[in-house]
């Protein structure tokens, strides 16, 4: 029998728990790590879970549970690749994510400070490697990056997840 290892299944903004739960629904194992956070709207305060990593769920399974982990999975986009084939997590490194959790007052999640006019570069997808200039904002998760690289420009529709800054706008 083939053996069981983890991997990373990308999901739509905010769909990290509907994911999981159909994974689950078909018997396969997944971990979905999520912190406690306080979120204060101004008429309110409330506790809520969030995921430790926006946008993914770890799936255990063999090749035939992974793939159908994602097929027919509302919610689901794709899974993380590296180097061709699908990205594993290791048994530790799940472990150490698990003990982490224990702690939850020193884990604080981080989100990345771009701004309109910054300089980034594309570090997932087709545009892998580009460089660009953010142009605008659209929502939470998407931004607008023109792409000065192929002798043109044209705009393409990113997440954060996507893009890593290189120089904040001056």
């Amino acid at each position: 029998m083939e053996p069981k290892r983890w991997f990373v299944l990308q999901t739509r903004p905010r769909n990290e728990s509907v994911v999981q739960r159909q994974v689950q629904a078909r018997n396969i194992e997944t971990f979905l790590p999520q912190i406690e956070k306080i979120r204060i709207w101004s008429d309110r305060k409330k506790k809520i879970q969030e995921p430790l990593f926006p946008g993914y769920v770890f799936v255990y399974g063999n090749e035939d549970e992974r793939v159908g982990a994602i097929s027919g999975t509302a919610g689901a986009l794709k899974y993380v690749f590296f180097e061709g084939r699908p990205a594993e997590v290791s048994e530790r490194e799940i472990l150490l994510i698990k003990d982490s959790l224990k702690e939850p007052e020193k884990i604080s999640l981080e989100q990345m400070k771009i701004s309109r006019g910054d300089e980034i570069v594309v570090t997932h997808g087709v545009f892998k490697g580009m460089k660009g200039r953010v142009n605008e904002f659209r929502g939470n998760y998407k931004l607008t990056v023109n792409l000065e690289e192929l002798s043109f420009s044209f705009s393409i529709i990113l997440s954060l997840g996507e893009v890593e800054l290189l120089k904040t706008a001056e």
